[in-house]
């Protein structure tokens, strides 16, 4: 009996945490590894994290979502202009669904008219961000109540982001929808002809991404304590190098993994906090996570040549699956 292989894209995301990790623990002499560092280090790395929770199941079947943080500035607006006085449970359901009605129209778009979704989602951010910054200068400024910040608290945080870990993962591990999707960015034209309704899987996926976008939306209005229209800026490409440093392939299918987004999020937080704390900041700074982006693309690509045959074996399930 042969023994099971644990794929090298599996392994890549907790070196590459494991070396930044430490890297920047050498170089600031223990600063970045103190217990403090370290929860901050967590605490900032959940808005990326519930970001890639949606982003993971676009990237898998090959399209991307640059909108996200858009999506979230505009989400939060809306919620904290309708229901912020009703709570925060009304806000959440009203943000993420706004991010959901974001989302499904993207993945129309992509999916029924075939455009690129790196262009439909460019045009949304732009749109979407414009809408936010007309709101942000009629609406005058927007204090969230005490019951919205103390959202912020690491004690209510910490469960909330874990519960969401867990729905999300096993939607993504082990239904349907996570199967198709990685399914689709494996070979598109095979789910076709399996009967895979590949138009209404891209959808699903959008929204998903969307609903966490607008997750994340309240995540940054509890810690700004007020509404703002520079919520969510960058996000999309904090997100973007996340789920590459975490080993997921650019080109998605079935090395995408919902762990590898936790171990990406906390990766990128890592490497900007001790680019930080060792006096590197501006251009020299985007240039270091520039240059690991190229290796990390380039590895992640290597790596998913060698994990070919294990692809393989779990298009064999989607098969048995239909």
């Amino acid at each position: 009996m042969k023994e099971k292989r644990i794929p090298y894209t599996n392994i890549l995301p907790i070196f590459t945490l494991f070396v930044v990790s430490i890297v920047f623990g050498l170089i600031s002499k223990g600063r970045t590894l103190s217990p403090n560092n370290m929860l901050s280090v967590v605490d900032q790395s959940f808005t990326v994290m519930i970001g890639g929770m949606g982003m993971i199941f676009v990237l898998c079947h090959g399209g991307i979502d640059l909108a996200i943080g858009s999506t979230a500035c505009l989400s939060a607006f809306v919620a904290s202009r309708l229901v912020m006085n009703y709570g925060i449970i009304p806000m959440i359901i009203v943000s993420m669904c706004v991010g959901v009605l974001v989302g499904m129209v993207a993945g129309a778009v992509v999916a029924v008219f075939k455009v690129p979704s790196f262009m439909v989602t460019v045009a949304l951010q732009t749109g979407i961000r414009g809408i936010a910054n007309y709101l942000a200068a009629t609406s005058g400024i927007v204090i969230a109540p005490p019951s919205v910040q103390k959202f912020n608290d690491m004690s209510i945080k910490v469960p909330v982001v874990i519960a969401m870990l867990i729905i999300t993962g096993y939607i993504f591990e082990y239904t349907r929808i996570g199967l198709y999707s990685k399914a689709v960015g494996e070979n598109e034209l095979c789910c076709k002809i399996s009967g895979v309704n590949v138009i209404k899987v891209k959808i699903i996926d959008f929204a998903i991404s969307g609903a966490m976008s607008g997750m994340t939306g309240i995540f940054y209005l509890a810690r700004t304590g007020g509404m703002s229209n520079m919520i969510g800026k960058g996000l999309e490409m904090k997100v973007i190098l996340a789920l590459l440093l975490g080993g997921i392939p650019v080109v998605g299918g079935m090395d995408s993994k919902m762990f590898k987004v936790v171990l990406g999020s906390l990766t990128v937080i890592m490497l900007e906090n001790g680019l930080s704390v060792a006096g590197i900041t501006g251009g020299l700074y985007q240039l270091i996570e520039g240059i690991m982006l190229v290796v990390v693309c380039v590895l992640t690509t290597i790596l998913k040549r060698r994990s070919a045959l294990h692809d393989e074996k779990m298009m064999l399930e989607v098969n048995k699956a239909l």
